[in-house]
């Protein structure tokens, strides 16, 4: 599992949002493009093979001539295309994330939370129970911005993955009747399915 999820919009399967980069390293130093080296080797590669042609100068000089020019022109070539890549990439991510709202799974309570919520998806099928589960995970992300719980944050969290894995526990062992949900938040409306 990667370090975040995006928990969409609706209740339904967690998102893995694509990842972004391959490591860096130096594949980023070569995206700056056509620099002086790159100017230079190019030119001279031409100058070199147009002299060849024109002047009858050996025909050996012009394999030089043309390994040069390509020099010349594969780096600048290669950063465009790494450009490109980046782009594509973050494209991706930026659609990833308007699904829905990323969710840090770095941290045990949110993992359990994770865990729980999808337990309860694959025992209760469409309903108030996935709901308020679904719910839970909405108030997680939002109260965390995408970021690892504080210590503060973990009761928040932890209570809301125990609340889930309850009601994926109840489940399993048969529907819930349907009952008004009463409350704001997830807890009380499991709670009220619980009861």
């Amino acid at each position: 599992m990667s370090s975040q999820v995006i928990v969409p919009h609706r209740p339904g399967p967690l998102i893995d949002p694509p990842v972004l980069a391959d490591g860096g390293g130096p594949a980023e130093d070569q995206e700056r493009g056509m620099g002086i080296p790159e100017v230079v080797l190019a030119a001279g590669g031409a100058v070199l093979f147009a002299a060849v042609i024109a002047a009858g100068l050996p025909a050996w000089l012009s394999v030089v001539a043309v390994a040069c020019l390509a020099l010349g022109l594969a780096l600048p070539a290669q950063a465009a295309t790494l450009r490109a890549v980046r782009r594509r990439r973050l494209r991706r991510h930026s659609r990833a994330l308007d699904r829905g709202i990323p969710l840090d799974v770095s941290h045990s309570s949110v993992r359990r939370l994770v865990t729980a919520y999808e337990r309860l998806r694959r025992t209760a099928g469409p309903g108030m129970a996935v709901d308020a589960g679904h719910l839970a995970l909405v108030e997680a992300a939002v109260l965390l911005g995408g970021r690892a719980p504080g210590e503060e944050e973990v009761d928040y969290v932890l209570r809301r993955a125990e609340a889930v894995s309850a009601l994926a526990d109840r489940l399993a062992d048969g529907p819930v009747p349907p009952v008004e949900l009463a409350g704001p938040d997830s807890v009380a409306r499991i709670e009220a399915l619980l009861s």
